[in-house]
């Protein structure tokens, strides 16, 4: 540990229960199964399974939003006449 350090470490970390804890995980392969079976990234896997993240429905994502595709690929957003101010409607 750092003589000198940004934050005051915690009880559990002088007592060395994070470190045991850690340790414990990567023996028994823990972590990656957990990184897999979280349910935000089974449901993105899902959405990537179904193409939802491919460079066309990127695409409509982004012109359904109201941003329009540039030669370059970069989207920008649509412009608004001179002398009139964007409104939102409700």
């Amino acid at each position: 540990m750092k003589l000198m350090r940004y934050r005051r470490p915690s009880l559990r970390t002088l007592l060395g229960v994070t470190k045991a804890k850690r340790r414990l995980k990567r023996e028994l392969g823990i972590s990656q199964v957990q990184a897999w079976t979280k349910p935000s990234r089974v449901k993105q896997r899902a959405k990537s399974r179904l193409g939802l993240y491919s460079p066309v429905m990127r695409a409509v994502r982004q012109t359904s939003r109201g941003k329009l595709p540039t030669p370059l690929g970069l989207f920008t957003t649509k412009r608004q006449p001179a002398g009139r101010r964007a409104r939102r409607e409700v």
